[in-house]
């Protein structure tokens, strides 16, 4: 039977995997902050089953159901692939260059961002993730009792906006109120594939915003709050990939995880309960 605890949540997978995920997620928070690589690695597959499990298990999957099946097998894979190496872990051969000598006119007092090298195990991810938001952009289109042309379009337009003056999108060389806030230092190739990604998540918002689940649905919107929540997961992981950091400042990255307990819990509570949210629409 599905995890319901009252009809005001969302509906869930079956309880084993959201205990399975009530354990180790924790044990996943206190991994990162403590520079565990073997936990971070061991405990993020274990939060990645938790929300692949459950789906995997049921007995027959409606053409729904192995749409998001998929994105969920795909989200697994990526979180496989953005496992650091122990090099990129720790401080040893962390790399790092300038991306520029100083702020230009009109720019914040912050630093410069840095241009990070970035692992092909990372570019890997992003394409699994991007998958899994295009299974899952197929998934609510095909599963759904109307859709809002007026919402899908200026979802998506605001979402757009939001990604390039945050700096997910082409972001400037350095950080004003205006452009690039969060600091991001996206070089090479990966600009295009980042920009893309980010068009293909925030295509995968507007589509959840702007269907709605068949009448039938206890929590219709269960969807719209799985992907607004996997948005907001996202910014943590590109401030942490791309963004100006005290690591290029010279501190140790261990000191930095030990002082980011809550940015950690947040942004990983956020991924990992937001793929739970969407595994659980299989079950309304």
């Amino acid at each position: 039977m599905p995890f319901n605890i009252s009809d005001s949540i969302p509906v869930l997978p079956p309880s084993a995997a959201v205990y399975l995920l009530l354990v180790s997620l924790p044990v996943l928070v206190i991994s990162e902050t403590t520079s565990s690589l073997a936990g971070h690695a061991i405990f993020k597959i274990i939060c990645s089953t938790a929300f692949l499990s459950g789906p995997l298990l049921l007995k027959e999957w409606s053409p729904y159901d192995t749409l998001v099946i998929y994105g969920l097998a795909l989200s697994f894979i990526g979180d496989i692939c953005l496992i650091p190496s122990g090099s990129e872990y720790y401080d040893a051969s962390s790399k790092s260059t300038e991306a520029s000598k100083g702020p230009k006119k009109g720019a914040t007092s912050r630093d410069a961002p840095k241009e990070v090298e970035i692992s092909t195990s990372f570019k890997l991810g992003i394409l699994a993730f991007a998958g899994a938001h295009i299974a899952y952009i197929i998934a609510f289109l095909r599963n759904t009792d109307e859709v809002s042309q007026s919402t899908l379009v200026i979802t998506f337009a605001a979402s757009m906006a939001a990604g390039k003056w945050l700096g997910a999108i082409y972001p400037g060389p350095t950080s004003t109120s205006w452009s690039n806030f969060l600091n991001l230092s996206i070089a090479g190739e990966m600009r295009p594939l980042v920009s893309v990604y980010a068009t293909i998540i925030s295509s995968m918002l507007a589509v959840a915003a702007a269907t709605t689940a068949p009448a039938s649905s206890g929590w219709p919107r269960q969807r719209l709050l799985g992907a607004i929540m996997f948005v907001l997961s996202d910014l943590f992981v590109a401030t942490d990939a791309f963004g100006d950091s005290d690591v290029a400042r010279g501190v140790k990255k261990a000191t930095v995880r030990r002082n980011s307990v809550v940015k950690i819990a947040v942004g990983w509570g956020l991924y990992f309960w937001a793929q739970m949210i969407l595994a659980g629409t299989l079950y309304v």
